[in-house]
């Protein structure tokens, strides 16, 4: 694992995250897993080591630049095999992490990692996102699920009144944008996805 340890601690260092102790080992955990219960479950297509800690770990981490420090509650919506919520959760432990996910296979080894880490911030909800009601949360995120007008119709019941919503969107993000009706706030973020060329568009949505 000494190769995939350096590719996750140059990541976390391009992020500028500091890797605090037990920080790489919690992501080789989870890197291990998914690998071992991938087999059985289909839980993601990305399989090599590499590709699996900048394209699931790494992309994670940018919703970062959108996140205050604080402690706030932040939703994962359609959060399969964790992302972004886990690497977040791993990162920032004072925010209060519900990952939300209906398929019960994935939701089984949300509940695995969660306790074979002890993460005491993260709560997994299986449940589609149209079914969560009387709960509602500062900031929410989801990655290729939706558009940005999709995202909003069908989360906007959970964000309180002074909360936002977090995407990560590719190239294709103008013809998505052109699709947002209403009173909405966008702000985005250009970024490239560390150890990569690729672009990625960070993306707030602030509802007035």
């Amino acid at each position: 694992m000494d190769r995939e340890k350096e590719i996750i601690a140059e990541g976390l260092v391009l992020l500028e995250i500091k890797p605090v102790e037990g920080l790489i080992e919690r992501f080789l955990f989870l890197l291990h897993e998914l690998k071992r219960w991938n087999r059985a479950y289909n839980l993601t297509a990305i399989t090599e080591d590499e590709d699996i800690i900048v394209k699931h770990f790494l992309d994670s981490l940018l919703y970062l630049r959108f996140i205050p420090i604080g402690s706030y509650s932040l939703c994962d919506i359609g959060s399969g095999a964790g992302f972004p919520g886990l690497p977040i959760a791993f990162v920032r432990d004072e925010l209060n992490i519900s990952l939300v996910e209906p398929s019960g296979k994935k939701s089984i080894f949300l509940r695995h990692i969660k306790k074979k880490l002890k993460l005491a911030n993260v709560e997994i909800i299986q449940s589609r996102v149209e079914d969560l009601k009387r709960v509602s949360f500062d900031i929410l995120v989801t990655r290729a699920l939706f558009t940005i007008s999709e995202f909003i119709k069908k989360a906007e019941h959970l964000v309180e009144d002074k909360g936002f919503f977090i995407m990560n969107k590719g190239p294709a993000i103008d013809d998505e944008l052109k699709e947002v009706s209403g009173n909405v706030h966008i702000e985005i973020v250009k970024t490239k996805l560390p150890l990569t060329s690729i672009e990625r568009n960070i993306v707030k949505i602030t509802k007035h």
